[in-house]
């Protein structure tokens, strides 16, 4: 049996394109089950609710000594504590190698596109893509617009457009309204506290030799999340006691104006004035980790 997992925290293209992943490799005469690692927000509930398929059950037991698929993370740290004790066989990504150490050769996909969604469905065969139903194309298409923020990300490639263009076809989905409603599953705070927020896009990192979290809230406009920003705040240095982390910080993009502004907590950065206002920033992965490494000092 293969456990195919998503990271931590998990967002629509973890938990989405790790069920997609699983029913790839079943095609491909392997047994494969997926299971999602924490709890799904409200984007990926809306996606599985328009797909009319059941989500992924949460992993509860340990990876120790098991065959295991990773999807959309490589970094240790994302993944759950008995990951290092696993035998990963496989890894279908689209961010930078984050110092895995394996038993025996897996078979790897990386590459640098907008979603591993993407990297999937182009991996996917013409008998395959056959095979899916239009409900399971659903996953993959809203795994591929939610981590390109429906195209608009500077992660975005023509690949993810031409991935996007071929599932609307299979899915058969009218796109403008898909999109429209997933941005709004995507941006939705309402009744969440300021834990659940936190929580909702987590990343750990290491960087220069420090663990860095990087959370990241994307929003229609950032007076979505004023009322809640001093517990916010505050929940961050909580977060970074707890974790011992050296960096906590939170992304607060705003989708439609195209930028972040960023607040830290923690041991370093202490010096730059909060909110710091990046123009232009709204990808984590292409943008947020070039300017923290640009920022931090090697850890001495």
């Amino acid at each position: 049996m293969i456990h195919v997992i998503g990271h931590l925290n998990p967002d629509s293209d973890a938990i989405c394109t790790a069920a997609m992943t699983a029913r790839w490799l079943n095609l491909r005469g392997l047994d494969a089950t997926a299971w999602r690692a924490g709890e799904p927000n409200r984007e990926t509930q809306f996606i599985f609710e328009q797909a009319g398929l059941a989500m992924p059950e949460r992993l509860t037991f340990p990876l120790t000594d098991q065959d295991v698929w990773l999807v959309d993370f490589t970094e240790p740290a994302q993944g759950p504590d008995s990951l290092t004790e696993s035998n990963v066989v496989g890894i279908i990504d689209h961010h930078r190698l984050g110092g895995l150490v394996t038993r025996l050769p897996p078979e790897v996909w990386v590459k640098p596109v907008g979603s591993s969604a993407t990297l999937l469905w182009q991996l996917m065969s013409e008998d395959v893509r056959s095979q899916l139903s239009p409900a399971e194309t659903v996953l993959l298409l809203g795994a591929a617009l939610s981590d390109t923020v429906t195209l608009r990300s500077p992660t975005t490639t023509p690949d993810d457009r031409k991935a996007v263009e071929e599932l609307t076809q299979f899915a058969g989905v009218n796109l403008d309204d898909f999109s429209r409603d997933l941005l709004s599953a995507k941006t939705s705070v309402e009744g969440m506290s300021a834990r659940e927020l936190l929580n909702k896009d987590i990343k750990t990192f290491t960087i220069h030799g420090h663990q860095v979290c990087v959370a990241q809230l994307e929003l229609y406009s950032l007076n979505q999340v004023e009322a809640v920003l001093d517990d916010l705040r505050q929940e961050m240095t909580r977060y970074a006691q707890e974790s011992q982390a050296a960096l906590v910080v939170l992304m607060l993009t705003d989708i439609n104006l195209g930028d972040t502004s960023l607040w830290f907590a923690g041991s370093e950065l202490s010096d730059i004035p909060q909110p710091c206002k990046v123009e232009g920033m709204l990808s984590r992965k292409k943008q947020m980790l070039p300017w923290l490494e640009s920022k931090l000092k090697p850890r001495q």
